[in-house]
């Protein structure tokens, strides 16, 4: 599946990106005017699509949808070549496009492709403005330093909510957005998406069979 003439300079850091769509294979060229989910994919499932999809209609304009697998996680460990592989063959539909990198953070998302809205979720949304994400920054603000940026570059955010132990469905309505960056944040209404399903409840699931 994956070609290693694109994909090894990404790993080693060589290039910034490369781009495989499932129709037309691998290139160095991502979409312009991009809507993307970014993901581990460990496994990809139908909230991912869903999410995806819903992101799509609610932003209300012709964007490109794709995903993005980044090589490098703020709170995991690389992602060897072999299970990066495995990953690939999981997107099987004519108009899926990946785009393999090693930005672990949106800013470095947005600085490889700017303009791109990303689609997120709830738990995701809280952590754009958490500055223990942020912990190579030497900013005394470096989720504010960030965001900033983030929207210089034209990129925002469109995030899903989720039910919390309750039951109650939390939304950005819920979490606390600084002053200046509401725009930045747009909802995705409950009856527009409320997909349960995680990749976490799946590969418990896969473990237990």
């Amino acid at each position: 599946m994956s070609n290693a003439s694109y994909v090894e300079p990404v790993v080693t850091g060589k290039r910034p990106l490369a781009v495989y769509r499932v129709s037309h294979g691998w290139s160095e060229t991502p979409p312009n005017d991009a809507i993307m989910l970014a993901g581990s994919f460990r496994p990809l499932h139908r909230a991912h699509r869903a999410l995806l999809e819903t992101g799509l209609s609610v932003s209300a304009k012709a964007l490109i949808p794709c995903f993005e697998i980044s090589i490098r996680n703020v709170e995991k460990p690389e992602i060897a070549t072999s299970d990066l592989d495995r990953r690939l063959q999981q997107f099987q539909q004519p108009d899926d496009i990946i785009v393999i990198t090693r930005a672990a953070t949106f800013l470095e998302k947005a600085q490889l492709m700017p303009g791109t809205t990303f689609v997120i979720g709830y738990d995701t949304a809280i952590r754009l403005f958490d500055d223990r994400f942020y912990t190579d920054s030497g900013s005394h603000t470096p989720s504010l330093d960030a965001m900033s940026e983030l929207r210089e570059l034209g990129s925002s955010f469109i995030v899903g909510g989720r039910h919390d132990a309750d039951g109650n469905f939390k939304t950005i309505r819920d979490m606390f957005i600084p002053p200046g960056f509401e725009e930045l944040l747009i909802e995705i209404p409950e009856h527009q998406f409320s997909d349960p399903v995680s990749s976490t409840q799946l590969r418990s699931s896969q473990a237990s069979n």
